[in-house]
This record gives C-alpha cells, structure tokens and sequence, in this order.
C-alpha cells in the first residue's frame, strides 16, 4: 500500500498497523528527512513533487504504471482531492477506496459542508460568507466579540495557516484583506477554484481551547458496516486554534453518531473519517469533517479500531476480512481508559508558555501529572518502543525547524491573536 505525507503522525501510525499485518508499505513524501521513512514497518520510500501540486497526480500515474498494483489512501487535504480528481485514471493501476470528487468537494468546502451538516441536523457555530473587506468589516461590527477568519478550503491554505481571531476592536479591513491574500490564488487548487479562497467567519467559542469532541470511524461503500469511537481533545497547540496534543477517551453519543450517518449518505462518503464538535454550553457544534487519516491515528489503532486495516480491505475487495475488522472493535474497559499524547509536544508547549506567561506554574504542572496519572496506558504520536526511530528523527527535524526559523517559532509560542494561530495542516506535527 501507498502512504503518503509520510511525515505525518496518522501516516506514522498507519504505516505501523499495516507493516505489523504483513502488508508491504511505500512511504511516500517529498523530502528525504521524512520521519515515516525510518519506520522498520516501511518497506521502501519514495521522494515526490509537492502534494499540492498538478504534477503529483502525473508522478501518481508513472509510478501506478511500474507493473506492481498497489493500494493507495487519502493520507491529507491535498492526496484526497488528487485521488478523487483523477479516480477513474488512477484506479486502472491502483486499489482505490476514495469517494467521488463531488462527494469530496461537499468535504473540503467547508461552504458546501455547512449546507450539508445543518440539512441532516447538526448543530454548528454562527457561520457567515462575506464577498469582501467591506461585507467582513459590517460583521464583525455587528455580531461583536471574536471571530474566527479562515479559508473556504484548506486547500487554498499553500502555507497549511488554518485562520486567525480577528474582533471589533481590530484592524478588521487590513485583517482581511492580509487572510485573503494568504489564501489567495497560489497554488494550482485555488487557481481552478477562485472561490474556494474566499475567507469565511464564524463565531469563536473559547470552550475550544480545552473541550473539543472528536467522533471518528469507518463507513463502507455500501453503508452496512459502520463503526465509531470518540475522544475529547483537551488540549491543543496553539491554544486557540490547533494541533491537538492530549486526548481522553469518551463515549460515543448515539445523536451525533446518527447524524454523522446521515451525513455520509448525504453526500456519498465511505472510508475512514473523523468529525469534530466544539463542546459549548452543551451543545456539539460541529466545526470539522476530515475525510481520511488524521493526527490522532494511532490512538484508535490502539483502542483495537483498525482504519488502516479497514480502507485496505476495502480497497482490495476482501469484504470478509473488513466485516471481521468492523466486527471485532471492542467496547473501552471504562476502568482502564487510554490516552493519548504529544509527549515531546505537550513539554516544548508547556515550557514555552511559561517563558511567555501564557500559562501558570499551577496548570504546567497540571499537565504534566497528566501524564503521569496515565503512566502505561499512554499511546504516543510518535514514540513507540517497537519502532523507535520515527521519534527520534521526528525530535531532530523540529528542534532543526525550530533553530532555523527561530522568530516563527517564538511568535507562535506567543499566540498573538492577531498573527495566523495554526503552521501546520491537520495531521502534521504539533505545530
């Protein structure tokens, strides 16, 4: 099988499960100082162009066209829209498991999404679209309090900046007008589509910083076997608007597992996915749809909820052994819950934010007998004493980062609310 973003803790985890099944993994990425590549479960490695650009989907065919079929799965934004761009191409010399581009677009437009998720019931933040500066300024003025400023699409997002808080009292016009020209037309997806570019704006809820639900799971093609777990991401990097870095175990509430069902009918969507709810004031405010693997993998890998497993299966037509991985996800032991963390992300963080007083001596330590409190029943992004080299070069390649873009990283650490609060895409590192 394929696994590209092979620096991605959810491609770590995958390449993982499927090597400890025996099936032979290319990881894929476009630098040699990938992280996955040093997996023992990572059969060989390839260096390709950028995932965002037109000529992946070109590299894709040559390398499909080599005489050796393989299985290949959405890994990011950007792979998901290749495979569903160019599905019919690509399934002549691949094992596909991807949605059509139509179901794909209703994902990765979060314009589309809003229709779709409040059409089957879910409950979602105030949610506006304006068309320029002016519109943008009348409503922030007019709602008050703080705002969330982020692209259409992430695709459109070349730089993988997820938004920013923007309120009343700020430069609202320059604001806008500094997101839309960082979403703006430079990358080869928003040249096609201008309009995914747009910025939207939707209401800030700050119980976001310390409570998000996460409802993740598979669907197959034809709707019979569905399975979820669920999470709640307690903390995050940055604070505001982020990676996660910690995650408890939680139930799953049959409402939101229903209406997530609903929703994939609605818009044709089998494979592995992972909703996200803001917890405010008791209501699940649905905020994110990801439609492929994510950060958190590993995590319900752990809890015995195979993903990668499942899209393999289902891609190469062995509709037993999917039944038997939906069949065979067991119910949590309640009185030995997992966790997962960040563990080198959740130190750096915790040690930036009281260089910059961004947190208490009082919560530092909170986190860090998180942590404790867990010893043995902890699942790590990265670290895995089976496979320990993907942390170590994973820890090398972010203090490199970090020593060569020192002022990016400080500023980030600081979480100016008027700066872009999230580096990196969703299923990346921690920053």
């Amino acid at each position: 099988m394929v696994l590209c973003n092979a620096s991605y803790y959810g491609t770590v985890a995958a390449i993982r499960s499927l090597g400890r099944a025996g099936i032979p993994v290319v990881a894929v990425d476009t630098g040699l100082l990938s992280t996955g590549r040093r997996s023992r479960y990572a059969r060989s490695y390839l260096s390709s162009p950028p995932f965002e650009s037109a000529d992946w989907s070109d590299w894709l065919l040559a390398l499909g066209r080599d005489g050796v079929r393989r299985a290949i799965y959405a890994t990011s934004d950007a792979v998901s829209f290749a495979l569903a761009d160019r599905r019919e191409e690509l399934s002549s010399v691949f094992d596909l498991y991807q949605p059509s581009l139509e179901t794909m677009m209703c994902i990765l437009d979060k314009g589309l999404l809003h229709q779709h998720r409040r059409a089957v019931g879910n409950d979602t933040p105030e949610t506006w679209f304006p068309q320029s500066a002016n519109e943008a300024d009348r409503i922030v003025r007019e709602v008050g309090g703080q705002i969330v400023a982020k692209p259409r699409s992430q695709l459109c997002a070349s730089s993988g900046a997820k938004g920013m808080l923007i309120s009343a009292v700020t430069n609202r016009g320059s604001v806008y007008d500094r997101l839309f020209k960082h979403f703006g037309l430079s990358n080869a997806f928003t040249k096609r589509f201008p309009e995914m570019a747009m910025p939207i704006l939707q209401r800030y809820h700050p119980e976001a910083m310390k409570k998000i639900y996460s409802l993740s799971g598979f669907r197959d093609m034809s709707g019979s076997h569905v399975v979820m777990q669920a999470a709640l991401k307690i903390l995050q990097q940055p604070r505001h608007l982020g990676i996660g870095l910690c995650f408890e175990e939680a139930e799953v509430i049959p409402y939101l597992a229903q209406q997530t069902i609903r929703l994939c009918e609605r818009i044709g969507y089998y494979g592995a996915f992972e909703l996200e709810f803001i917890v405010a004031q008791g209501r699940m405010l649905l905020i994110d749809f990801n439609g492929r693997f994510y950060n958190q993998l590993a995590f319900d890998i752990a809890r015995g909820m195979d993903l990668p497993g499942m899209v393999y299966a289902g891609a190469i037509g062995a509709t037993e052994e999917l039944q038997r991985l939906v069949s065979r996800v067991p119910l949590r032991d309640k009185e030995q819950p997992l966790v997962f963390c960040n563990g080198f992300g959740l130190s750096l963080s915790v040690a930036a934010q009281q260089i910059f007083k961004k947190m208490s001596r009082e919560e530092a330590a909170h986190w860090l007998e998180w942590r404790k409190t867990y010893e043995g029943r902890v699942v790590d992004a990265i670290h895995d004493s089976d496979d320990p080299l993907p942390a170590f070069f994973d820890i090398a390649s972010r203090v490199g980062q970090y020593m060569r873009y020192p002022r990016k990283f400080l500023g980030d650490m600081a979480f100016k609310q008027t700066h872009v609060l999230a580096a990196v895409s969703a299923g990346c590192g921690f920053l």
